[in-house]
C-alpha cells in the first residue's frame, strides 16, 4: 500500500509539474499569432467562392465541424454558428467580395481565444488558388502552448483546404506560407 501511495504521489507531482512548466512556457509565447495556408484548385474561383459562401453546407465536407446554424445577423452580417464536437465557434461575416475576398470575425471571443479568417481566392491557370489567412489569439497560456506546439497554428486551415478540395474531387496538399518576421 505505501508503494502504491508512493507512486501515486510521484506521478501527482509530476502532472503538476508538468502542468506548471507548460504554463511558464506558454507565458513566452505572444498572445497573438497569424498563420497562413494556400492551395490550388482545378475550379475556377466561382465555384470556390459558392462552397466558401455555403455555410450551412460545408459540415458535408469538413470534418471538423458536425452542424452550421444561421443565427441572427450581426451589426449588419451574417453569423454562422460552427457546431463541432469540442464546442462551438460563432462566426461573423464582416466581408464579402464575390469571388475574391471573405472575412469571417469570431464573433464570440469569451471562450478564450478569437480573430480572423481571411479567405482570398485567385485565379490561377484555369483554376484557382485559396490562401486563409488567419490572424489569432489566444489567452490561456497552456492553450497557447497546445496550439503552438501540440496541435500547430496551421491545421485547422489545412484540414479546411483539404475538405474543400474533396468538395471537388480533388486531393490537394496545403503549403504553409512564411510569415514576415516582425
Amino acid at each position: 500500500m505505501k508503494l502504491f501511495l508512493f507512486v501515486l504521489g510521484g506521478l501527482v507531482v509530476f502532472l503538476v509539474a508538468l502542468i506548471g512548466i507548460v504554463g511558464i512556457w506558454g507565458l513566452t509565447i505572444p498572445r497573438r499569432h497569424s498563420a497562413t495556408s494556400t492551395a490550388v484548385y482545378r475550379v475556377p474561383p466561382d465555384s470556390i467562392w459558392a462552397a466558401l459562401d455555403d455555410w450551412a453546407a460545408s459540415p458535408a465536407w469538413r470534418t471538423d465541424v458536425k452542424r452550421v446554424v444561421r443565427l441572427p445577423d450581426r451589426n449588419g452580417h451574417e453569423v454562422w454558428d460552427q457546431i463541432a464536437d469540442e464546442g462551438h465557434w460563432p462566426l461573423e461575416i464582416v466581408e464579402k467580395v464575390r469571388p475574391a475576398r471573405l472575412v469571417a470575425v469570431v464573433a464570440d471571443s469569451s471562450q478564450g481565444f478569437g480573430g480572423t479568417w481571411t479567405y482570398t481566392i485567385a485565379p490561377e491557370g484555369a483554376g484557382a488558388r485559396v490562401t486563409i489567412r488567419e490572424d489569432g489569439f489566444v489567452d490561456n497560456p497552456i492553450f497557447r502552448f497546445l496550439a503552438r506546439h501540440v496541435f500547430g497554428l496551421y491545421a485547422t486551415q489545412q484540414g479546411y483546404l483539404r475538405g474543400l478540395g474533396k468538395r471537388f474531387g480533388e486531393t490537394v496538399t496545403p503549403e504553409r506560407v512564411a510569415e514576415p518576421a516582425r
